[in-house]
C-alpha cells in the first residue's frame, strides 16, 4: 500500500498524527523475536491489566473461592477471562526470564542501559509480587498453602508486625480483601515503572548487533543511520502483530487445557483453573505445589539453614545481585566470554533455578539434607565457571575472525507472493474462527470460544506479518 498516495495507514496517521511520534525506528534486520521479547511482555502486561480490570466486576474477596467458581461457570465467557488472566501471567514471566537472559548476554546492561537494566530487574520483582498475590486471590487449597509461607516467611525474618498489613487481621474477607487491594497496587506500580523503563529503552535504542560495535560498548544506533526507516508505520504494524500474536497465544494455550477432555489430564502445576476448596476432603491430596515460576524459591525454604536464612539466599541475595550487575561489571565488553566471571556466575544462578525448579515439582515440601544440598550446589559452580573459561580459551582464536559488520546469510525467504497468499489466507481462517464462535455458547463452550478467539487472533497476526514483509521488508 503506497502511503504517498493517500493509503489507509496515512490516514490514521493524519488523525492521530503519528507521523509527530518522536519514536526511534529501527533497521529491517531487527524485525526479529530477539529484538522484540520487551514487547512481547508488555503485550502480557496489556492483557493482564484488561482481563484483571473485567474480573473484578465479579470477583467478590467475601466469597474468594465460589465466586472465583462462579466466574468459570457463570459468567458468559468468563472461563476465557480467567484462564487467560492466568496464563497471560505465565506468557509474560516467561517472556520476562528469556528477555532477561538475552539482555545479560548480549551485554545490554552496559553503559548507557545501567538505568534500564535495575528498571528491568525491579519490574521482574514487581511481576513476582503480583503473580504472588494474584493466585493467591483464588481461595483455593493452593493459595491457602501460598498465605501460610508467606506469613511464616513474615515470621521467620522477624516481620510479624507486617502480616496484618499484607494478609489482614485474620478473618477470610479482610486477606482477601488486601490481596486484592495489593494486586492492583502493585500492578498499578508495574505499569508506572514499565513507562519509565520503554522511555529509558526508546532513548537508547535497541541494541545493534554485537560485531557493529566491536563488542565494546556503548552499542548504540545512531539516529542519523541511514538504515532507519521511519517509525510510523513500519515498527506500528510489526508491533500490532507481536500484540495480536501474544494475545492469540494467551487465549489459545489455556482454553485448550480447558476442554474437558484434556483438562482431567493436565497436571495441578499447568492447569487453567483453580484446585479444590480447602476445606474440601480433595484437598488433602493436592500437594503444596506453586506456580512454576515459585518452584526454585520453595525448594529454597526446604533447605537446612532455617526459613530465615532459606529466604535470604533464595530471594534477596540474587536479586540484589541482579540490581548490582551494572555496577559489578563496569568494563565495556559486551561478548559474554570477555567478561567470563559474571557470565559464569549468571549461568550458575540459572542452572540453580532449573535444578531447584525440578527437584520441588519432584518432591514438594520435602526436607532437604546438607549432602543433597551440597550435592546441587557445588556442581554447577565448578562446572560453569571451569566451562566458561575453557570456551574462553577458543574464543580468542576465532574473535578476530568475527570482528566487522553484521553479514547475514540469504536463509530462506518467501516470496512476496507467497506472502501475500499466506496473507489472505490467515485473513480468512480468521474470520471463519471468529464467525464459528458466534454459534458457541459462552458459557457451556467458553474453552471452545477461547480456542476460536485464539486462532483468530494469531491468524490476524499473520496476516499482518505477512503485509508487513511485502510492503516495508527490503532484503
Amino acid at each position: 500500500m503506497d502511503m504517498s498516495n493517500g493509503g489507509f495507514w496515512d490516514k490514521v496517521a493524519e488523525i492521530l498524527h503519528l507521523k509527530d511520534v518522536p519514536f526511534m525506528g529501527v533497521p529491517d534486520y531487527m524485525f526479529s523475536i530477539e529484538y522484540w521479547l520487551g514487547a512481547i511482555a508488555a503485550s502480557a502486561l496489556a492483557w493482564q491489566a484488561i482481563t484483571g480490570l473485567i474480573l473484578l466486576l465479579y470477583y467478590q474477596p467475601s466469597d474468594a473461592y465460589d465466586s472465583t467458581m462462579a466466574i468459570i461457570h457463570n459468567v458468559p465467557f468468563g472461563s476465557i477471562l480467567l484462564s487467560s488472566h492466568l496464563y497471560g501471567a505465565y506468557i509474560m514471566i516467561l517472556a520476562v526470564y528469556i528477555h532477561g537472559l538475552e539482555v545479560f548476554f548480549r551485554g545490554a546492561y552496559k553503559r548507557p542501559r545501567g538505568a534500564q537494566w535495575v528498571l528491568g530487574v525491579l519490574l521482574f520483582a514487581m511481576t513476582l509480587g503480583a503473580a504472588f498475590v494474584g493466585y493467591s486471590l483464588t481461595g483455593d487449597v493452593l493459595s491457602a498453602d501460598a498465605v501460610n509461607v508467606g506469613r511464616g516467611i513474615l515470621t521467620a525474618l522477624g516481620l510479624s508486625s507486617a502480616i496484618p498489613i499484607l494478609f489482614g487481621n485474620g478473618t477470610q474477607l479482610d486477606l482477601f480483601t488486601r490481596l486484592l487491594g495489593w494486586h492492583i497496587i502493585i500492578a498499578a506500580a508495574l505499569i508506572l515503572f514499565f513507562a519509565l523503563h520503554f522511555y529509558l529503552a526508546e532513548q537508547n535504542g535497541f541494541m545493534p548487533d554485537l560485531k557493529e560495535s566491536n563488542y565494546r560498548a556503548p552499542a548504540l544506533l545512531s539516529r542519523s543511520d541511514s538504515r532507519l526507516k521511519p517509525w510510523w508505520p513500519r515498527n506500528f504494524i510489526f508491533m500490532l502483530a507481536i500484540v495480536l500474536l501474544t494475545w492469540g497465544i494467551i487465549l489459545l494455550i489455556p482454553s485448550v487445557l480447558a476442554i474437558p477432555q484434556v483438562l482431567s489430564r493436565v497436571p495441578i502445576l499447568l492447569s487453567p483453573y483453580p484446585g479444590p476448596s480447602p476445606t474440601s476432603p480433595e484437598a488433602s491430596s493436592v500437594p503444596a505445589y506453586p506456580p512454576w515460576f515459585f518452584l526454585f524459591m520453595y525448594k529454597m525454604a526446604d533447605m537446612p539453614f532455617g526459613l530465615a536464612m532459606d529466604t535470604v539466599m533464595g530471594m534477596f541475595i540474587p536479586l540484589i545481585i541482579l540490581l548490582l550487575v551494572p555496577a559489578l561489571d563496569r568494563s565495556d565488553a559486551l561478548h559474554p566470554l570477555d567478561r567470563p566471571w559474571i557470565t559464569a556466575l549468571f549461568i550458575t544462578g540459572l542452572t540453580w533455578v532449573i535444578e531447584l525448579s525440578v527437584w520441588s515439582a519432584i518432591q514438594p515440601g520435602v526436607p532437604v539434607k546438607m549432602q543433597w544440598f551440597a550435592i546441587t550446589i557445588i556442581p554447577p559452580v565448578v562446572i560453569s565457571f571451569g566451562g566458561i573459561y575453557a570456551i574462553r580459551r577458543v574464543w580468542f582464536k576465532v574473535k578476530g575472525e568475527l570482528s566487522g559488520s553484521r553479514n547475514r546469510g540469504a536463509g530462506f525467504r518467501l516470496s512476496k507472493g507467497a506472502a501475500l497468499s499466506l496473507g489472505y489466507l490467515t485473513s480468512i481462517l480468521a474470520i471463519i474462527a471468529i464467525v464459528v464462535s458466534f454459534f458457541l455458547n459462552p458459557i457451556m463452550d467458553g474453552p471452545y470460544v477461547g480456542v476460536m478467539w485464539g486462532t483468530a487472533l494469531i491468524s490476524f497476526a499473520a496476516s499482518l506479518l505477512a503485509y508487513f514483509y511485502v510492503e516495508y521488508i527490503q532484503w
